[in-house]
């Protein structure tokens, strides 16, 4: 206890000093590094994903709607609209989302993804991360997403007494699978497991490099490692809490 209170006094006396540092810190990213690095720079919707890109869309999803609404209007391959507020009961439904049919030439199956506007953004930028890795992987690119929409007034796993689901408000998005150019269909229920073959090796590394990609921007993503509930999806939520299992 004594190190402990002596090395608390010590950053008492030095707080100034400390407070330089993280300044000087912050110029150093601003201007040097690379826009999708620095917590300074705007998000850029269409950069790779940065050390900075997960809190850009945090801070997007504190902002009033407009913000946040006004940000996906810069993405250069985005394909949406503003959907109509939904409140049918307390607490349920949102007052601003987007309504998103074509994300940097990727189509979803079913055809419209309806949910909060951080959601819209964090999953633009992660399907373009996707995209990327189905190619160096498994040689095609992404076609469509296959996925178990976003919006179902209810409360956690079900629980009809327990805290609300992130779904309640379309503020998470459930992802099935993935198909590729080429038509095959990557199943996160089939292909999370590793089997014995070349391709069955190449999906398993594919879904869990999209689950990587999607920590990075989603404040929680919950796989089939999390539990048997989410066995055959991912689960994508931009709530209060932190999670990537």
């Amino acid at each position: 206890m004594r190190w402990v209170r002596r090395h608390i006094r010590k950053l008492k006396r030095n707080k100034g000093a400390i407070l330089i540092g993280v300044l000087v810190v912050f110029v150093i990213m601003h201007f040097f590094a690379p826009p999708r690095h620095a917590f300074t720079r705007p998000l850029d919707l269409d950069a790779d994903i940065g050390l900075a890109t997960g809190t850009k869309v945090t801070f997007a999803s504190l902002m009033p709607g407009d913000y946040c609404m006004n940000k996906l209007g810069t993405a250069n391959a985005l394909e949406f609209k503003q959907a109509d507020p939904k409140r049918p009961k307390d607490p349920c439904g949102w007052d601003v989302a987007a309504t998103m049919t074509q994300a940097a030439e990727v189509s979803f199956r079913p055809r419209e993804v309806t949910a909060q506007c951080s959601v819209t953004l964090a999953g633009y930028i992660w399907l373009q991360e996707v995209d990327k890795s189905a190619q160096k992987l498994l040689g095609s690119g992404l076609k469509s997403v296959h996925h178990a929409g976003t919006y179902s007034c209810r409360r956690q796993r079900g629980n009809g007494s327990g805290a609300w689901s992130e779904h309640a408000f379309a503020n998470a998005w459930d992802i099935m699978g993935f198909q590729l150019d080429d038509g095959r269909v990557i199943s996160v229920l089939k292909d999370w497991d590793q089997g014995l073959t070349n391709e069955s090796k190449a999906r398993a590394r594919f879904l869990r490099k999209a689950r990587g990609s999607a920590c990075r921007v989603f404040r929680v993503v919950l796989s089939p490692d999390f539990n048997e509930a989410h066995k055959d999806h991912f689960h994508l939520d931009q709530g209060p809490t932190l999670s990537c299992r």
